[in-house]
């Protein structure tokens, strides 16, 4: 009888994860001085006194939040903002990403928003940011152009990383100043409001760094704002700290293994001897990947007591999942057994061939590179 064996490489996850923390503005900042939520979490503006923060759902893109980059101010023209946050994992030399966020504005002021990556903070930067290039303009990445302060316009661009990529910075470069703008949305300052900012990678198999959820709440406490974060900057500007060092994305695979009924005697769990060689070959080919995780899913057909099968299922799943974890070392915290019996079929119960087709293991082997 002709055993089925598939060997298939799919993709961890379907959807891509952004890389940037509180892209949508939506989790509020608790401020250390005023215990008052004045500020996005993760996100830090370079001019601390100035109101860049905004709840208002009718005007927000998504959600309720969304902030203002000061692009200009009418009394004094010099006056800029930026706002930058930490990457969750450092970019990967010469891939790609997609780089998308929304921007609305009363103003003709698009040509000048850029978005600069740095492997350094730039609030301790100590150029003026005149002296800096961004490497995107809004200008190139814009659909279209409509300078309606109701209106939200999509930016999106395919940047290509250098691999030095682990703080995102997005303000108005302009060299020179504007002239002529009569409106100011607040206290003399006109702005290009943002919301929706995301990072993601375009290889679906590039995924989060391991330690993604600790960076994320590293920043998350970084609730230093007003005046001890001005105290903050100035040092760093003259004594800058050790650079932060991100751990890059990882390239996941899932190596699949399809067991079917035929390796195992008609309803017992050991594997037949003569079958050994199909999972050594499988372990063969895996055993120099770097290894994440191994899932052992137990099926089984319709036939019979439902305890019964949920307890060869089980029992199966586990005998397959043993024999390989001792072939490639894998411990047992990375080792996950899943039994489901008979709810999961992958063809009609109804027939003897499709009986057949039921009753398996299947192996998920999670791997990078």
């Amino acid at each position: 009888m002709r055993c089925l064996l598939f060997i298939l490489f799919l993709p961890l996850f379907t959807q891509a994860q952004n890389l940037i923390p509180n892209g949508g503005f939506e989790d509020e900042n608790i401020c250390t001085e005023y215990s008052k939520n004045c500020a996005p979490e993760a996100w830090i503006a370079t001019s601390l006194r100035a109101n860049y923060y905004f709840y208002d759902t009718p005007w927000a893109h998504t959600g309720s939040h969304f902030t203002g980059l000061i692009v200009g101010n009418r009394a004094h023209p010099s006056i800029r903002n930026f706002i930058r946050t930490q990457l969750l994992c450092r970019l990967q030399t010469g891939h790609q990403y997609k780089i998308e966020f929304y921007v609305r504005a009363n103003s003709a002021v698009f040509d000048s928003i850029g978005v600069y990556f740095s492997y350094t903070d730039f609030l301790f930067d100590k150029r003026y940011f005149k002296n800096i290039t961004p490497q995107l303009w809004v200008k190139d990445g814009i659909d279209s152009i409509h300078y309606n302060p109701k209106t939200w316009q999509r930016v999106n661009f395919i940047y290509t990383a250098t691999g030095e990529e682990q703080f995102i910075c997005i303000g108005n470069f302009k060299r020179g100043e504007y002239q002529g703008i009569e409106t100011a949305e607040f206290d003399n300052a006109y702005y290009c409001f943002l919301d929706d900012v995301s990072l993601t990678p375009k290889d679906i198999h590039e995924q989060f760094c391991p330690d993604y959820k600790t960076v994320e709440e590293n920043i998350y406490n970084q609730n230093e704002r007003h005046d001890i974060l001005e105290r903050k900057i100035y040092y760093y500007r003259h004594s800058p700290p050790a650079p932060v060092v991100l751990t890059k994305t990882l390239n996941v695979v899932i190596d699949t293994l399809v067991i079917p009924d035929i390796f195992f005697a008609t309803a017992k769990y050991q594997l037949t001897e003569k079958n050994y060689g199909v999972l050594d070959s499988f372990c063969n080919k895996i055993k120099d990947k770097e290894i994440d995780s191994l899932i052992s899913e137990g099926h089984t057909d319709s036939v019979g007591k439902t305890s019964y099968n949920q307890k060869l299922s089980e029992n199966r799943a586990s005998t397959v999942a043993q024999y390989i974890r001792q072939k490639i070392f894998l411990p047992d915290d990375r080792l996950v057994i899943r039994f489901y019996a008979s709810t999961r079929p992958v063809a009609t119960n109804s027939t003897d061939e499709g009986r057949q087709k039921n009753r398996r293991v299947e192996i998920y082997l999670y791997s990078h590179y």
